[in-house]
């Protein structure tokens, strides 16, 4: 059973459309924009303890990297959320290929955000350990 309305079958009030895709998209370029600051938090506390150990540079560049994801989930969002407003402002039919775009950038923006968080908690492990996690030493650490 779903809870929201069929779009196609019945008319909604203009507004109601707006507040729903500046709401959810709101949410997720929330969530992204502070992992943004979380890492860049952690790249701070790397840079004020001086030169660290290979596994917490290897974090600041996890970190770093987490922040390139937060810039595919404002792109992606944004893509979807403009195409979809257009529909509405023009009220017109969403066109088949414009609706498979909008899924797609949802999908991206959502699988990034994943991707970031995940980024994220490796990122500040990594930092914040004195010692190198078993895994690091075991693979990465015989490349540097």
């Amino acid at each position: 059973m779903d809870s929201m309305p069929d779009v196609e079958n019945q008319e909604l009030p203009e507004s109601w459309a707006y507040d729903l895709l500046l709401y959810g998209n709101e949410h997720i370029i929330r969530g992204s924009d502070t992992g943004t600051l979380v890492a860049l938090g952690g790249i701070a506390v790397q840079a004020l303890r001086g030169k660290g150990l290979p596994h917490q540079q290897f974090g600041c560049g996890v970190l770093l990297a987490s922040v390139l994801f937060c810039a595919l989930v404002h792109f992606a969002v944004g893509g979807a959320s403009v195409g979809r407003a257009r529909t509405i402002l023009r009220r017109a039919r969403e066109s088949r290929g414009h609706r498979l775009f909008r899924q797609t950038n949802q999908v991206v923006a959502w699988i990034a955000t994943a991707i970031q968080i995940a980024l994220l908690v490796l990122g500040i492990i990594l930092i914040l350990k004195e010692s190198p996690p078993g895994f690091f030493q075991k693979y990465l650490l015989p490349l540097f």
